[in-house]
């Protein structure tokens, strides 16, 4: 029987950054995920800049930043009625303020690597199933090569993502997901630069379509909208991507003979922390399966990655203590709340005042003609940024007035 101190179940980056720290730490650690790797994932590939000073913390730096994949260092917003702010990511707001494409195949294999670089054991092809509880916590049931079997343990990270099934064995009562995003690769798009677009439109209810450059003339594109919209006016999540590449004016760049090189692929989102608890007896929740997804963008990698690396450092204070309950790992939940829950609520506050579309296109002008509001918007959409910092008296007169 395989043993370890840890079990992290989900090797996205919420799961390995939790494995990595761990193991950082001289924790005894396992990462089982129910893929092999490379694996494909469903994602907007963009590694923003809080992702990437995780990245640097992972000892990753040099990967990413070795120019490898495309670079974007600014952004554009449109309005529903084709205006357009133009911004760079604030170098005062970000130590780096840039944003790569990476596609998910990469990014999640060298995470897994830098796991086990430091010390984690990693196993594919194996699938978590349930926490095995005699009282206490003393393992977790996986399926490996056909068969069931039990790896011991003191504790648990789950952190195997929106549509995985292990955190709801937990007793956790977890929350359904409730946005949905589909994308898929285009070549021959051209008017590509080092700007990622965002697209407000009245056919995509609280949600946007993007396209991030992932050289000078392919891209990743897709869009998300929330699930009560998708129910409410009947959205094919798919037919609405293909909608916008064929009919959408997203000038300056032109997709006017763009050729789709791959299915497009939808993936369920489980936005907003604070939904449900992310803490049971000898269990931490992070990442997606703690709902640590920006309701505002949709943007979960930077979070996931730093919800593993508190998850591990709250781990590793309990086991120092000897004391894995609930109760000692309430620290966990109280940081999270403390740092995440309401930049969530106001994250969904701004998304759904915005998705009506006067008042975007309102707002797009106030940012045209007062650049720094444009600028902090982008800061804040990009997560660098409170969201309360809109509300500051400068940001404010350049709202109002």
């Amino acid at each position: 029987m395989e043993k370890a101190d840890v079990v992290v179940i989900g090797a996205g980056p919420a799961g390995t950054s939790a494995a990595y720290f761990l193991a950082k730490q001289g924790i005894e650690v396992i990462l089982v995920d129910k893929s092999t790797f490379p694996r494909e994932k469903t994602c907007g590939d963009g590694i923003g800049p809080r992702s990437i000073e995780m990245l640097v913390k992972m000892e990753l730096g040099g990967w990413l930043l070795s120019g490898s994949y495309y670079r974007c260092d600014r952004v554009r917003l449109f309005a529903n009625n084709g205006r357009y702010v133009e911004a760079k990511i604030p170098g005062d707001d970000a130590p780096y303020p840039h944003f790569y494409i990476v596609p998910r195949a990469d990014f999640d294999q060298k995470i897994v690597e830098a796991a086990a670089g430091a010390g984690a054991k990693v196993l594919t092809n194996c699938r978590a199933t349930s926490p095995v509880k005699n009282g206490a916590l003393k393992g977790v049931k996986v399926v490996k090569d056909g068969g069931e079997t039990e790896i011991s343990c003191k504790a648990l990270v789950c952190a195997d993502g929106t549509n995985g099934t292990f955190a709801k064995s937990t007793g956790i009562n977890i929350i359904k997901p409730h946005a949905i995003a589909a994308r898929a690769y285009y070549s021959n798009v051209k008017g590509l630069d080092d700007c990622i677009n965002i697209y407000v439109d009245e056919h995509i209810p609280e949600g946007y379509a993007w396209i991030f450059p992932t050289g000078e003339t392919r891209a990743n594109i897709g869009l998300g909208v929330s699930g009560p919209m998708m129910k409410k006016y009947g959205i094919d999540i798919k037919k609405l991507v293909s909608w916008f590449v064929a009919e959408k004016n997203a000038s300056p760049v032109d997709l006017k003979g763009a050729v789709q090189d791959s299915e497009i692929k939808g993936a369920w989102l489980r936005m907003g922390y604070g939904r449900h608890s992310a803490v049971a007896d000898g269990i931490l929740l992070a990442g997606d399966a703690a709902g640590m997804i920006s309701p505002l963008t949709g943007e979960g990698i930077a979070y996931a990655l730093e919800s593993g690396e508190i998850a591990a450092n709250a781990m590793k204070t309990a086991l120092d203590k000897g004391d894995i309950s609930a109760n000692s790992l309430k620290a966990y939940q109280e940081y999270l709340n403390k740092n995440y829950y309401m930049d969530h609520r106001f994250y969904e506050a701004i998304r759904q005042t915005l998705s009506k579309n006067p008042i975007m296109d309102r707002f797009i002008g106030k940012g045209i003609k007062h650049p720094p509001l444009a600028h902090k918007f982008i800061s804040i959409m990009m997560s660098t940024a409170k969201p309360t910092a809109l509300f500051s008296p400068k940001m404010l007169r350049y709202i109002l007035f």
